[in-house]
């Protein structure tokens, strides 16, 4: 048989909202509401059918990249929704629900899950579906673009710090979750001359909305930040020096003058506690508890957050504390949660 040359999704790439990004999965399920209804009607056969709204869910996994590929990574996408859902105005399909920060000495990755309405829109719209595979080669990720190559960011991009617990962080997490409403309204339904069906012009860049048909409107009503670490539990402090201090962490954390002492990750004593207790009258929080943070060698050769630069975590409470002790290492670990500002 003659072999036929046509690509059948092997070169592909992943578009949202119009932007190109490096994905290492991606899932979208569209669903309307079906179910049967019995009536009274001399038989058991489910004749009528009671068929509600479309529902539109997008999953990406995607990794978080060094070089001229932080572009178009997963830390790119997700602190663009997150900077988008801050901003009614600005917000455009498919919205934020989660993005999960995860590092590790394994390296890391950003988990998105997006709504959408799953409404097709015009045929005639031109303008950015919120969801496309396309055959565009990302030109970021060219040897030759930019100032550098690209590579996956692994542990030694990375530093963590988790409330007064600062050395030899064995995992961290950051979850950015929103709480979207999904809403209904009657659509006036007209059609113009020629009996095409009418549209309703959208918020701004996000397209045009089909008029009586059944794609549901979507709402955020809030926004949460909570994350959680491992910490390896050490039981003597190690000593630094005046120029580098404990593993390069000297400068950051001030090293040995203000008493820095990593042994200390957790409080068994009298009168200590893992979790952030509130005094009567007052809100206690931790300063700067929880810092996920990668470096910027590209542009200013500094280290800055994985979050957008609008979000501050400097504010939040250590809500749990797990301690295991067992013949191998010692480990403890953290939940946080953050004031969002």
């Amino acid at each position: 048989m003659p072999l036929n040359n046509n690509l059948f999704g092997v070169y592909k790439s992943l578009k949202v909202s119009g932007r190109t990004y490096v994905a290492e999965s991606a899932n979208r399920n569209v669903s309307m509401e079906v179910d049967a209804k019995n009536y009274i009607q001399g038989s058991p056969k489910a004749r009528v059918l009671n068929i509600g709204g479309t529902k539109e869910t997008i999953s990406i996994t995607a990794p978080i990249l060094v070089g001229a590929g932080s572009a178009v990574d997963g830390r790119e996408l997700a602190n663009t929704k997150i900077t988008e859902i801050l901003d009614p105005n600005t917000a455009t399909l498919p919205v934020l629900e989660s993005a999960v920060y995860k590092v590790s000495p394994d390296g890391a990755s950003v988990s998105i899950t997006l709504k959408s309405d799953g409404d097709p829109g015009s045929p005639t719209d031109t303008s950015p579906r919120p969801f496309e595979v396309s055959g565009r080669e990302i030109e970021e990720l060219k040897p030759g673009f930019g100032a550098q190559p690209s590579r996956v960011a692994r542990f030694y991009d990375f530093r963590v710090q988790i409330g007064f617990r600062k050395f030899f962080i064995l995992e961290a997490e950051i979850t950015v979750a929103a709480t979207t409403t999904e809403a209904y309204f009657l659509v006036p339904y007209n059609t113009i001359n020629d009996g095409t069906p009418a549209y309703i012009q959208g918020p701004s860049g996000s397209g045009t909305i089909a008029a009586g048909f059944q794609f549901p409107f979507l709402g955020i009503s809030g926004i949460k930040i909570t994350g959680k670490g491992k910490a390896a539990v050490i039981l003597k402090d190690l000593p630094g020096t005046a120029n580098y201090g404990d593993y390069y962490f000297f400068d950051y954390y001030g090293g040995e003058s203000v008493g820095t002492d990593e042994s200390i990750n957790l409080g068994l004593a009298r009168g200590q506690s893992d979790l952030t207790f509130q005094r009567p009258g007052e809100a206690v929080a931790e300063a700067q508890s929880f810092r996920l943070e990668i470096f910027d060698g590209l542009t200013d050769n500094a280290w800055e957050s994985l979050l957008p630069a609008t979000i501050d975590t400097s504010k939040s409470v250590v809500s749990t504390s797990n301690f295991s002790v067992s013949t191998g290492l010692l480990t403890v670990d953290f939940d946080f949660y953050c004031w969002v500002q």
